[in-house]
C-alpha cells in the first residue's frame, strides 16, 4: 500500500463510474488520498459519487472541463476510455481515447500535475502469435482488425508516455479481463443470461485478473512505478482445457463435444455482420473477432510484480468470492454452485 505524503495529494480520477473506477475509488480514499472523482454526467454522479465527495463532471468529447478539473492536483489517474468491440465508432474511439488523452496530458503539464498514471489495457500491447506469454515489450500485432479499441488505446498509450519528462511522470498500467463479486442485487434477468449448455467450442486463449488486484497494482503504481514504464496487470492465462476445468467445477456446466476449427469462425462471423446489418445493429461478433481466433491472448506479470509488489489471487479464488457473494444461485443451482 503506497504511504501519501503528510500533506494529502489530490487525485483526480477520470472514469470513475466504470467497473474498474468505482472501486478503485473508496481504495484511494481508505490509502489516505484526497480524491476527486469525475463523472460523465449528473446520474452518473449520483448513481456512484460517496456521500460528502467533491467531485466533477464532463465528456471527453467536450474536454473544455478538464482543466479546471485537474487544477490544484498532484496525481491524476486517467481511466475514462471507450471501450467497445464491435464494429464502427472509429471516429468517436478516436475523440474520447486519443483526443482527450491528450487533452487529459495538456492539463497535467499547465497545472504542475506530478504524476499520471494511463489505465490502458493488454489490447495496447499486442498478443501471442506462438502461444507464450508476451510482456511489456512485445510488438504491437493488433492493428488491422477493424477493433477500433484497441488501435486508439495503443495511440492514446504512446501519446501519453510519451510526455513523460519535464516535470510529470507518467506510468502506464495494462489490465487484462477483470472479473469481480457483484457490486449490486443479482436479479433473474442476470440469472437467465448464464448459459445452462455450451453447444460448441473453439481454441481460444485469453487472462482473466480480479479488478481488486488491478486496484492494489495501481497502487502500487502511484509511488513505485517507474517513470516512462508500462506494467501488465495479469492474473492466469487461460485455455479451452482449463477455462472448461473450472466451469464445470464451480458451474456444473460441461465441456462442449463438438470443437469448430478456428477457420469456420470467419465464415460465421461474416452472417452475423450481414443480419445484424439487415437489423440496422451492431454486430456484437464480427470478422475482424473472428481473425483475431487464431492469436492468444496470454501474458507475464513479472515485471510488476518485481517492480510493484503486484501479487494477483488464484483464479479459483476469486471465483468462489463470486460465487459465494451470490447467494441465489446457490438456492436455484444447488452443490456445484457451493464454495470449495
Amino acid at each position: 500500500m503506497p504511504h501519501p505524503s503528510p500533506r494529502t495529494p489530490t487525485i483526480l480520477l477520470t472514469g470513475a463510474s466504470g467497473q474498474l473506477g468505482r472501486r478503485l475509488l473508496p481504495r484511494l480514499i481508505e490509502a489516505g488520498y484526497a480524491v476527486r472523482p469525475h463523472y460523465r454526467n449528473a446520474e452518473r454522479a449520483r448513481k456512484f459519487c460517496p456521500p460528502g465527495t467533491a467531485h466533477v463532471m464532463g465528456d471527453l468529447l467536450d474536454p473544455a472541463w478538464i482543466d479546471n478539473a485537474v487544477a490544484g492536483c498532484e496525481i491524476v489517474i486517467h481511466g475514462a476510455a471507450r471501450v467497445s468491440l464491435s464494429l464502427g465508432r472509429h471516429e468517436e474511439h478516436r475523440l474520447i481515447n486519443v483526443d482527450g488523452t491528450r487533452k487529459v496530458v495538456e492539463a497535467c503539464r499547465h497545472n504542475g500535475v506530478r504524476r499520471l498514471i494511463f489505465v490502458s489495457t493488454v489490447a495496447a500491447v499486442g498478443a501471442s502469435e506462438d502461444g507464450r506469454p508476451i510482456d511489456e515489450t512485445a510488438p504491437f500485432n493488433l492493428a488491422g482488425y477493424n477493433i477500433p479499441y484497441a488501435e486508439t488505446k495503443r495511440e492514446a498509450e504512446q501519446l501519453a508516455l510519451a510526455a513523460n519528462g519535464a516535470g510529470l511522470e507518467v506510468v502506464s498500467v495494462n489490465p487484462s479481463i477483470m472479473i469481480s463479486p457483484p457490486d449490486r442485487p443479482v436479479t433473474e434477468r442476470d440469472l437467465r443470461k448464464i448459459p445452462r449448455i455450451i453447444p460448441a467450442y473453439f481454441d481460444f486463449g485469453v487472462n482473466v485478473v480480479e479488478t481488486e488486484d488491478v486496484i492494489k497494482g495501481i497502487l502500487g503504481s502511484i509511488e513505485k512505478g517507474r517513470p516512462g514504464e508500462r506494467y501488465l496487470l495479469t492474473g492466469e492465462n487461460l485455455g479451452p482445457g482449463r477455462a472448461f476445468e473450472l466451469i464445470e467445477r464451480y458451474f456444473g456446466i460441461k465441456k462442449p463435444s463438438m470443437k469448430l476449427p478456428v477457420f469456420f469462425l470467419y465464415p460465421i462471423a461474416t452472417i452475423i455482420e450481414l443480419f445484424a446489418k439487415i437489423k440496422g445493429k451492431r454486430p456484437r461478433f464480427h470478422r475482424g473477432l473472428a481473425k483475431l481466433a487464431r492469436l492468444r491472448f496470454f501474458y507475464t506479470n513479472e515485471k510488476a510484480r518485481r517492480e510493484l509488489g503486484f501479487s494477483p489471487r488464484p483464479l479459483e479464488e476469486t471465483i468462489a468470492d463470486i460465487l459465494s457473494g451470490i447467494e441465489r444461485f446457490k438456492d436455484k443451482r444447488g452443490p456445484t454452485w457451493q464454495r470449495r
